[in-house]
């Protein structure tokens, strides 16, 4: 009789040897260590193939085969589809998996998973954690490993198992004390915000410049910490406009590369309220984030000069710097006496009472850190110290010549970028040119609170070097967190005035609406009070516009500009970021693949919030797009792209009639555009008028004059 697993055995090795193929964490070699670490995250990551254990008091003990090899397998599959930092819950899903295999069969075969495997599992998790959260994560990730087994075909007749842990409500919707009180523990202070325009104004030393910038920056954005190594140094936008009613403005903005999926983003400094009008008060914050880029821009410069010479040189050239004392001109490849070395690697400290020579037993010891290894052998050359410095440096930018894992700014284009001990100030720990570094989250945390070791601060923060206090004269302490918490809690407190959800969301940059929830850190107290604000916003008076900024439902009938018949049932209209889609429910689903600008049920509500400013971009690329394409039809005469040119004109032309109609003063607030339902181009329109075949005649809007004349233009070219 044959072997009944014999299927599932073929299915578990091709599993196994297509993980070995994957190129992580050390290609086929790295397969046979039992601890892996990330290569390409910002921060590595530990991945530790070991039996469930008290890290304290247990001694460490490897996972044994077959079940190794499949957790291997499992994890090295899970981080190629998307490398992330939290694996803890899939490995402890996995240990856990095999102590249930363990204790029930005596073995560890996952093709032998049975009901009484997964419930020894589950009263193992019940017993080792009691956190619910912990409960329920472990417990999804072991559902997506039962379902890998299952798909994969390693064991097609796996049970089904749910997991009993759910997530319970999010403390910061829960009405429960304890909820309560963590939302009152976490709520951010305004003062604590306060405190850090007060802090980047007192800076004087370069230190507090370099740590309040970026504090600042922070601070105004909403990003995460680690989302400042990925600004660049043309990333401000500092620049005059036309608002709807005519005035000259100003803008400072910066191009802001968010995390976690939600992309590129422009974030604009907000104006600080002013009750005279006084443009100058409006614009203070405008100053200090302007200030602040440029003070960062010159502490990065000489960090950057030298990045982009080690990357261009593949760290072969080490450029004679300001402490080094040997001529300009002096060889690369040309051994040097001690006290050249020491000089030129900063290591002065390390030579002898009257510094003629290196201390002998320092030679091979760790007090010349990374240096070590070009005096363990005798004096270096500038060519081995440059071979030194390229390996270190580089080493501490996982990414290089990348400042993180979306590969968007190289290092010597970051924004943040500094040299080693640039602003230390130990007396004994000097500057060293020939270096650049990129700060990280926990560097940034330590200066707004401080770092302690067992009890005792071995850091003061930025705010204490200042003489900052709370009113009440306790310490200021925050984290980079903080500073998301702090716009989530008062952007929900602002709806009501116009920053919506979808402003909120591309302010933080999430990726979705529901993750604002997370970050509302409102009382009970503080939301009654603001849905009671919404609900006299709402009234019959409301504009169209003032109630797409508060959230109430638009219905389809409204912005179509009629009454809603005898039997017809109220239609809500699909919001978006710009306006809203009319199309009924009750028709089959749209056809148009998402080109909403020409389509008549798009429609546009006056006064809503970025509309005109996105309408604006709209219309600048369409017209861009058309201007290159019609200098290209000049040069080439190529056969199709007057097609392409028809196309982009289309467009502009909607658009900028739309932008024309949203600038106008006599069109109030609230009103419906859109594209008039008797030029809704189909592509039969479209190909007829583009050779100037006389359309039918309908009543001609706004957009269709616009079209027909840019189509005009375009044969005339």
């Amino acid at each position: 009789m044959g072997d009944p697993h014999s299927t599932s055995r073929i299915a578990l090795q091709t599993y196994i040897e297509s993980a070995r193929k994957l190129g992580i964490y050390g290609g086929e070699s790295g397969w046979l260590e039992d601890r892996w670490v990330t290569t390409t995250l910002r921060n590595p990551v530990a991945m530790i193939f070991c039996e469930l254990r008290n890290h304290r008091t247990e001694p460490l003990v490897v996972l044994k085969p077959p079940f190794l090899n499949f957790a291997k397998s499992y994890v090295r599959h899970k981080q190629h589809q998307k490398e992330v930092g939290s694996i803890d819950n899939t490995m402890a899903a996995l240990r856990f998996l095999y102590a249930g295999l363990m204790n029930v069969l005596g073995k560890a075969d996952v093709m032998q998973i049975d009901g009484a495997v997964q419930e020894s599992v589950r009263e193992s998790i019940s017993a080792w954690h009691r956190a619910r959260l912990t409960h329920y994560v472990v417990g999804r990730e072991l559902m997506a490993i039962y379902k890998t087994l299952r798909e994969s075909g390693i064991h097609p007749a796996l049970p089904y198992w749910q997991s009993p842990w759910k997530l319970g409500v999010q403390k910061s919707l829960s009405m429960s004390p304890e909820a309560v009180a963590w939302r009152k523990e976490k709520t951010p202070d305004d003062e604590k915000l306060a405190a850090v325009l007060v802090a980047f104004d007192l800076a004087e030393t370069d230190k507090d410049k370099y740590w309040s910038s970026l504090a600042l920056l922070l601070a105004f954005a909403s990003s995460r910490g680690g989302e400042l190594i990925d600004l660049r140094v043309d990333s401000l936008i500092d620049e005059n406009y036309t608002d709807k009613y005519g005035r000259t403005r100003r803008r400072v903005g910066l191009r802001w590369f968010s995390e976690k999926g939600f992309g590129a983003n422009v974030k604009w400094v907000p104006r600080l309220p002013s009750s005279s009008g006084d443009q100058e008060r409006e614009t203070e914050l405008m100053d200090r984030v302007v200030r602040a880029f440029n003070q960062l821009t010159s502490f990065s410069e000489p960090a950057r000069k030298y990045a982009r010479l080690a990357y261009d040189t593949e760290g072969a050239v080490y450029p004679v710097h300001e402490f080094c004392i040997t001529p300009d001109d002096y060889p690369q490849d040309r051994v040097m006496t001690d006290v050249e070395a020491a000089h030129a690697m900063g290591r002065t400290s390390n030579l002898n009472r009257v510094g003629t020579q290196f201390i002998q037993a320092y030679r091979r010891k760790k007090k010349f850190a990374w240096h070590l290894p070009c005096v363990e052998q005798g004096n270096p050359t500038y060519g081995d110290i440059a071979k030194a410095d390229y390996q270190y440096f580089t080493g501490k930018l996982p990414h290089w010549p990348s400042a993180s894992n979306s590969e968007r700014v190289k290092v010597w284009e970051s924004l943040v970028l500094h040299q080693w001990n640039q602003f230390s100030d130990h007396p004994t720990m000097r500057l060293y040119p020939n270096s650049y570094y990129l700060p990280t989250t926990t560097q940034l945390s330590a200066q707004l609170s401080g770092r302690w070791s067992k009890g005792r601060q071995i850091q003061i923060s930025l705010f204490e070097r200042l003489g900052l206090t709370m009113e009440n004269g306790s310490p200021i302490q925050m984290t980079t967190h903080d500073f998301r918490r702090w716009h989530g809690t008062r952007g929900r407190a602002l709806a009501h005035k116009g920053l919506s959800e979808h402003r909120l969301r591309m302010l933080a940059g999430r990726k979705d609406v529901s993750q604002n929830d997370a970050y509302d850190f409102n009382t009970p107290e503080q939301k009654a009070a603001l849905f009671r604000q919404i609900i006299a916003t709402c009234g019959d008076t409301a504009t169209l516009n003032e109630r797409v900024e508060v959230g109430t439902p638009i219905y389809r009938h409204e912005l179509l500009n009629r009454p809603l018949g005898e039997y017809e049932v109220l239609q809500p209209v699909q919001i978006s970021e710009v306006g809203g889609c009319t199309h009924s429910l009750t028709e089959p689903p749209c056809m148009k693949g998402g080109d909403c600008l020409t389509c008549s049920e798009k429609k546009y509500i006056k006064g809503t919030p970025g509309c005109l400013e996105r309408l604006q971009e709209t219309a600048a690329h369409h017209k861009a797009e058309f201007d290159a394409l019609g200098a290209w039809q000049k040069k080439r005469d190529q056969l199709g792209i007057d097609q392409w040119m028809t196309f982009n004109v289309i467009r502009y032309a909607i658009a900028e009639s739309l932008v024309l109609q949203m600038e106008d003063p006599t069109v109030p607030d609230g009103t419906v555009l859109g594209v008039d339902e008797h030029f809704d181009p189909s592509p039969l329109k479209v190909n007829l008028m583009a050779k100037r075949i006389e359309v039918p005649d309908q009543p001609q809007d706004r957009v269709a004059q616009e079209i027909n004349q840019l189509l005009g233009m375009m044969g005339d070219a």
